[in-house]
């Protein structure tokens, strides 16, 4: 209770600042975890003493969401790992083919094709004097 307290004192400090929007989804998924966490509770038999039902349930709750969190984080890296994977071995085998289109130029002045290029500017040249 006294967390709770402190925490709205402090939400009131700056209304729009990013902590405040901060604390405020921290208590909003601390009261939904309490909710569900009674909610379980309620679903265990009677015979069972209330603090022992509501440590199992916050027991397996935390098991269940650390799974669901380490299968996510697997399925986002792995996916990352392929697409990386996927584009070094695109780079790799496409990188004796020179850039396609009207891009840059990687080719020095003295490579065949440029000279060629260069005489025939200076024969348009001559031509026009």
């Amino acid at each position: 209770m006294a967390g709770s307290v402190m925490l709205q004192s402090l939400c009131c400090i700056i209304p729009h600042s990013p902590r405040f929007q901060f604390l405020k989804v921290v208590q909003t998924v601390w009261k939904v975890g309490k909710d569900g966490i009674e909610a379980g509770t309620n679903l265990v038999p009677d015979s069972v003493p209330r603090s022992i039902a509501r440590v199992s349930v916050t027991v397996v709750a935390l098991a269940l969401s650390l799974f669901v969190l380490k299968s996510l984080l697997s399925t986002v890296f792995f996916v990352l790992a392929t697409m990386g994977l996927v584009y070094f071995t695109f780079i790799a085998l496409n990188k004796d083919e020179g850039p396609k289109g009207g891009g840059g130029t990687t080719s020095t002045p003295k490579e065949e094709g440029m000279e060629d290029s260069l005489e025939e500017a200076r024969r348009i040249m001559e031509k026009y004097k």
